[in-house]
């Protein structure tokens, strides 16, 4: 059987997206429990912002797959707005959290 080429350059896309992603979210969990404070905090915001981003992802591959569920088009798209305003307002806030710190600790200072 003839599989297209763009179907498992597909396929493969997913794996590069899925494997760091989960990554991602194992590492800053487990520093986000050892770190408190502020920098903590930050690594927290990236995680969760990281897990929404996975699940928005995750949602979307599901419907290219024709698994409608529950919800009509209309709550479909108030999902992906709202999950995607949230995702980015957390890692935005997370990655300005930490560059906030790492400006504190002259971390770019040449």
């Amino acid at each position: 059987m003839y599989v297209p080429f763009y179907s498992v350059l597909f396929k493969i896309s997913y794996l590069v997206l899925i494997v760091p992603t989960i990554l991602v979210i194992i590492s800053a969990i487990l520093s986000a429990k050892s770190m408190g404070g502020t920098l903590g905090q930050g690594i927290k915001k990236i995680a969760i912002g990281t897990i929404v981003d996975t699940i928005l992802v995750t949602t979307y591959l599901l419907l290219e797959k024709g698994y409608q569920g529950i919800l009509g088009s209309y709550e479909i798209r108030i999902f992906f707005v709202a999950s995607g305003l949230f995702a980015s307002v957390l890692l935005i806030g997370g990655y300005i959290q930490i560059y906030s710190i790492a400006k504190k600790l002259k971390l770019f200072t040449p």
